[in-house]
């Protein structure tokens, strides 16, 4: 699955397909954790989980630690236990470099860093399964 089309499944999730964005509160929710790349912390890395049943989405992006907290849509974050799809995606420049705060990547013509088997939904490796409570999932990915 592009790139795109990916964050325009996680837009609609979040969005709630048709309701104005500006009705909808998002609310922190209690799955968090790190992620690394090669045993260092990785910054500004998307991480979404997907469920299939009901269909669902959560987002976090990760900050200079690695460290990341999910959110969701108020009112549609309220069971978050299931099972979940895991992808992480880390947008950046054609030349390597990071993307600046607000840049949007299909403008800069920015180039997925990590692999597929993180990065896209349809061959991520990654799974989880949330309890009711939430928890903390950390996950070291290797970038070969």
């Amino acid at each position: 699955m592009k790139t795109w089309c990916m964050g325009a499944i996680v837009c609609l999730a979040l969005c709630g397909c048709g309701r104005s964005a500006t009705t909808q509160k998002i609310q922190t929710l209690p799955v968090k954790g790190a992620v690394t790349l090669d045993g260092k912390p990785l910054a500004g890395a998307n991480v979404v989980f997907m469920a299939a049943d009901p269909p669902a989405a959560f987002v976090g992006t990760t900050k200079d630690d690695g460290t990341y907290e999910l959110q969701g849509a108020e009112g549609r974050a309220g069971n978050i236990q299931g099972n979940y799809k895991v992808t992480i995606s880390h947008m950046v420049k054609p030349d390597g470099s990071e993307l600046a705060p607000g840049e949007m990547p299909a403008i800069v013509g920015a180039v997925e860093k990590l692999p597929p088997k993180y990065s896209r939904l349809n061959s991520t490796i990654l799974t989880k399964t949330v309890p009711a409570e939430g928890g903390t999932f950390d996950f070291a990915l290797e970038s070969k």
